[in-house]
């Protein structure tokens, strides 16, 4: 089950096999944790005392070096203890940890880091507010300039560590002026410590999962901190809060990963000595079914993790790779769990088997690190975008034996850039694709030479004249048209456009 993957190293390896064995010997603890709700310090403890949160840190700085793939090999070994201290860990890496080593300087990655790897630092990470959630930019927590000093004023909400952690990674708005909002230079990101007057804890929320995790509101009344904790340049925030997703989404989704092999292990030993109706409920062909859709999305759920991991220590950027592992994981992870409790039945649904609390679990995965809507846009934008050379339409023609519309790949002859030229590129693809509009890039790539304004000019006479209908965007520029009826019968006569297959009887077409 905890197969390593080709692209593994030798130090990861090991890691997981290290890893592997902590947790087993822990599962106890964190089933524990999940009656008494307290917080797991001497767990965090063994795990600082193995080095772990210094995965991602460079040796440099005391840390492992084991880069994103080391630390989603520690969450999801910790995630089958329990969620709190999966969370706890993981908490730390993207609340702070993460910031410093990819955006800090020499100062502070010296000041912060070896003591982060030692696991003397706790971090929390503090973006979403009460007025403010998915739409991050929105920030309303400000921090203003005074001379050597910011001074940040707001609330900061669902923070988990709340707290229990050391430092915060706050982000805060340094600029109100338009053009800043306009580029996304209106944010900046600080490390707050614990104990700095006016940063207090308003409230700890009372959550049906993550249980012993504290997660609350934060305040913060003219809290002072030396600029030197900025981190970045003012006006970098929105940058390092990117940056820092994609890594808190894959770490996250990692998370979700022990639950799910947690949940396999269960039902399948569950089943095996479970008998009804003469037979154990494993031989029951519709459990089986059950438990391959298990399997099948933890290992897709794993493979989507372990590859988005993979992009970012080879240095490429996985913003719609770790949108879609935090995606398929978050959804995946529900629908395992919930079918390990369909599958046990009423002791599913007890507490004395820890599914019931995993599963209580699942539902938030679908919300923190971005919610699954987030998610659909992030890859629907990010992916078309990426995409859109080779999502291009080919270009379909009238077959000149078969008269048929058929995709060609050969360039064709242009036709002039005039009202009569454009008239009958309309109608030809209105043969081929008698449903759409064509852009201006279509138009344009089938005219001789001409400009965006040239062509718009000719699309707006011929609209004049009730040969073509224009589509605008929502800036009210024109970006795509189509043939009127009066335009197809002013460009070709009707024989051009008709195709009636051979088999259609004659008597049928008039």
């Amino acid at each position: 089950m905890v197969r390593a993957f080709p692209w593994w190293n030798e130090k990861q390896k090991r890691l997981a096999e290290e890893a592997k064995a902590f947790a087993e010997e822990n599962i106890p603890k964190g089933e524990e944790i999940t009656w008494t709700k307290k917080y797991p310090t001497e767990m965090l403890k063994e795990v600082a005392s193995k080095g772990w949160f210094g995965a991602f840190i460079p040796e440099e700085y005391g840390g492992m070096g084991a880069g994103v793939t080391g630390v989603s090999i520690i969450a999801e070994e910790l995630s089958r203890v329990c969620s709190a201290l999966a969370c706890a860990y993981a908490v730390t890496m993207f609340g702070g940890v993460e910031q410093l080593v990819m955006h800090g300087n020499n100062e502070q990655k010296e000041k912060w880091l070896p003591k982060m790897a030692r696991g003397e630092l706790l971090g929390a990470v503090c973006i979403t507010e009460p007025f403010v959630g998915s739409d991050a930019a929105g920030i309303e927590t400000t921090a203003r300039r005074e001379g050597d000093e910011y001074v940040l004023n707001g609330k900061k909400r669902f923070i988990s560590n709340a707290g229990a952690a050391d430092i915060y990674c706050v982000y805060a708005k340094t600029s109100d002026q338009p053009e800043d909002r306009a580029r996304y230079r209106h944010l900046s990101a600080f490390i707050v410590t614990k104990g700095t007057p006016g940063f207090s804890v308003e409230r700890i929320n009372e959550l049906p999962g993550w249980l012993g995790l504290p997660n609350g509101v934060l305040d913060f009344n003219e809290v002072r901190i030396p600029a030197e904790n900025r981190i970045g340049e003012e006006g970098d925030g929105w940058k390092i809060m990117m940056d820092g997703l994609n890594f808190e989404r894959v770490l996250f989704s990692a998370g979700m990963l022990g639950p799910m092999r947690e949940a396999l292990r269960y039902v399948i030993n569950y089943t095996q000595r479970r008998v009804q109706f003469g037979q154990r409920t494993i031989d029951m062909p519709t459990n089986q079914f059950k438990i391959a859709d298990m399997i099948t999305d933890y290992t897709t759920s794993r493979l989507l993790v372990y590859y988005a991991a993979y992009l970012m220590d080879s240095g490429i950027v996985p913003m719609v790779e770790a949108a879609t592992a935090k995606l398929f994981a978050s959804e995946a992870s529900e629908r395992v769990l919930s079918q390990a409790i369909q599958v046990m039945g009423g002791d599913g649904w007890t507490r004395f088997y820890p599914i019931e609390s995993f599963f209580r679990d699942t539902k938030v995965n679908q919300i923190g690190a971005g919610t699954s809507e987030v998610m659909r846009i992030v890859i629907f934008r990010g992916w078309t975008r990426a995409m859109a050379k080779e999502l291009t339409m080919p270009i379909r023609i009238k077959h000149e034996k078969l008269k048929i519309p058929i995709s060609i790949t050969h360039p064709l002859a242009k036709a002039a850039a005039t009202e009569d030229g454009v008239l009958q590129i309309l109608a030809e693809d209105y043969f081929a694709n008698p449903g759409l509009y064509m852009t201006l890039d279509d138009i344009k790539k089938r005219l001789t030479e001409t400009t965006d304004e040239q062509l718009i000019q000719i699309l707006t006479t011929l609209e004049q004249k009730g040969l073509v209908k224009i589509f605008k965007d929502r800036k009210g520029r024109i970006s795509m048209a189509k043939a009127t009826y009066n335009g197809l019968r002013k460009a070709k006569p009707l024989d051009y456009y008709k195709l009636i297959p051979e088999w259609v009887s004659k008597e049928h077409i008039f």
